[in-house]
C-alpha cells in the first residue's frame, strides 16, 4: 500500500511544473475567446487546463495554444518537468545593441535579487509572486539567448567586427588616444 502511495506522490511531483503552468495560463487568458480561436470547445479547454481533471492537452493543442497566444508558459512548464528550460528564438526584427542586451540582463538579475531579499526569510512564496519570478527568469534567459544569437550573427565575417566597434563607441566606451 505504501508503495502505491509513494508512486502517486512521485507522479504528482513529476508533473507539478506543468500543472502550475496550466493554472497560470488559464488565469492569464480569456478561455472562451481562446477556445474559439483554437477550435477547441470552451469547456473541454477548461478541463484540459485543470490539473484536477483527467483530460490532458495533446501536443498539437499545446502548440496551437502557444501560437495563438504567443505565450510559452505551457511549453516552459512541460520542459521544466523534463529538467529543461525553454528560450524563444528571437524574431529577426528584434535588434538591440550588445550594451542594451547586457543592461537588460542586469535588470532581470536585479529584479530576481530584489525578490530574493524581500522573500528570503519566508517559508512560503505566493503563487502569483512565484509565477512573476519565473516569468522574469525566463525573460532573462530569452534576453541572453538573443545576445548569443546577436554575437553569432555578428562574428561571421569582417562586417560584424565593425558593427560591434560602432556599438562599443556608441555606448560610450572610452577609446585610447581620443578620451
Amino acid at each position: 500500500m505504501e508503495r502505491n502511495d509513494s508512486m502517486c506522490e512521485f507522479r504528482q511531483l513529476k508533473h507539478q511544473s506543468f500543472d502550475d503552468a496550466c493554472c497560470a495560463f488559464a488565469n492569464r487568458h480569456n478561455l472562451q475567446q481562446l477556445a474559439s480561436q483554437s477550435e477547441i470547445r470552451a469547456q473541454v479547454l477548461r478541463n484540459k487546463l485543470n490539473p484536477e481533471q483527467p483530460h490532458q492537452l495533446t501536443a498539437k493543442e499545446l502548440a496551437t495554444l502557444t501560437h495563438v497566444t504567443d505565450d510559452e508558459t505551457l511549453v516552459s512548464g512541460l520542459l521544466f518537468d523534463l529538467r529543461m528550460v525553454a528560450a524563444k528564438v528571437p524574431e529577426s526584427d528584434e535588434a538591440a545593441s550588445l550594451a542594451t542586451r547586457a543592461l537588460q540582463a542586469s535588470q532581470h538579475a536585479g529584479e530576481i535579487s530584489a525578490a530574493a531579499l524581500q522573500h528570503g526569510g519566508n517559508h512560503y512564496l505566493p503563487r502569483t509572486e512565484r509565477d512573476r519570478l519565473k516569468e522574469t527568469a525566463h525573460r532573462g534567459i530569452r534576453n541572453l539567448v538573443m545576445m548569443v544569437s546577436d554575437l553569432e550573427n555578428r562574428t561571421s565575417g569582417m562586417t560584424p567586427f565593425l558593427s560591434m566597434a560602432v556599438d562599443a563607441v556608441g555606448s560610450g566606451m572610452p577609446i585610447p588616444g581620443l578620451s
